[in-house]
């Protein structure tokens, strides 16, 4: 079985083997193709297709949240073209990962828009629930968004099944480990004992500050840059001095370290401060954890106390791109 997750920056592969209640990931991707680009479409199509030509599976499942894109005019139009993109690049039978943790044939999906956008969360909710049932808190921490779903005695207890329903009972929060914007992680800064306000322009993302603290590499840098330019250190370096209107020559190299420092701080402690809600409010000890920013969550469950385990412990691999893994799991189970 293979399965896709189409996103708005990113899309996601996963080819599985089930057998019984094993499940095995064969296979992984993780494409960075942004749809609210000119060209982000066909680049999709071309990848689904290539995908789909080389791994000839014999099942598709299919999930996504790329249906919010601002490329589409309204979300059920993202939706309908996600799911004619595959159909059309697909000699396999597709399923289509709905909110309420099933699937359906794509010919339901224009009606049935509303449970199939942006269901990815549900898809790996489901599978951990059935596969691994227990009492924990999935946490998925991706390059834009953070997922914060209660799986209590081997049931899914979301209370949110539409986007908007998710941001209103926090169980869904815009807080990537990729692609969160410093300027939306900082007012100020202090740099060399002064507080200096930051500019709320889009000059540097989280991704430039955790390749400068060494905490991610430049090949973990999935996304594009807000300049366009590379993403070693010294590229990093120059955005993060242009959030405060400078550059590494005039602000110093420690001045760079600064900032990038704080805006780690903040997202941290933003991270902290949603784990807490929602293991609070659940009674929960535990943590399983998938996503580009797992490194991140496995640090906030360390300095909560509470237990930490990776999708990967679990599977075996596939955290990054786990929803993929869950609608290739769902696929098979209808």
């Amino acid at each position: 079985m293979l399965g896709l997750d189409v996103g708005g920056a990113h899309t996601d592969v996963a080819l599985v083997r089930v057998e019984g209640s094993e499940l095995e990931v064969v296979m992984t991707k993780r494409k960075y193709i942004p749809l609210w680009k000119r060209r982000g479409r066909r680049r999709l199509q071309r990848f689904v297709r290539r995908v789909l030509f080389r791994s000839r599976p014999e099942l598709v499942g299919l999930t996504m949240s790329g249906e919010l894109a601002d490329a589409f005019e309204t979300r059920r139009e993202g939706v309908e073209y996600i799911v004619r993109t595959v159909t059309s690049a697909s000699r396999a039978p597709v399923r289509v990962v709905t909110a309420s943790g099933d699937t359906i044939e794509p010919g339901e999906c224009s009606e049935a828009w509303r449970e199939v956008a942006s269901a990815n969360w549900r898809a790996t909710a489901e599978l951990l629930a059935e596969l691994y049932p227990g009492s924990y808190l999935f946490s998925d921490l991706g390059s834009t968004t953070l997922d914060l779903i209660p799986i209590v005695d081997g049931e899914v207890r979301a209370k949110g099944r539409t986007d908007l329903e998710r941001l209103k009972s926090g169980e869904l929060v815009y807080l990537g480990a990729l692609r969160t914007p410093i300027g939306f992680l900082l007012r100020e800064v202090e740099i060399n004992g002064t507080l200096v306000p930051v500019s709320y322009e889009n000059f540097s993302i989280i991704a430039d500050a955790l390749v400068l603290l060494e905490q991610i590499s430049e090949e973990d840098y999935t996304p594009e840059t807000p300049d366009g330019r590379g993403k070693s250190p010294e590229d990093c370096a120059r955005r993060l001095a242009r959030v405060v209107c400078s550059d590494p020559e005039e602000l110093g190299w420690e001045g760079v370290l600064e900032v990038a420092r704080a805006a780690y701080r903040v997202l941290m402690g933003r991270l902290l401060k949603h784990l807490k809600l929602k293991l609070r409010e659940y009674d929960l000890k535990k943590v399983v954890a998938a996503g580009a920013g797992e490194f991140l969550l496995e640090s906030a469950c360390d300095r909560l106390g509470v237990e930490f385990e990776s999708f990967d412990d679990v599977f075996g691999s596939g955290s990054e791109v786990a929803p993929a893994v869950g609608a290739a799991y769902l696929a098979y189970r209808s």
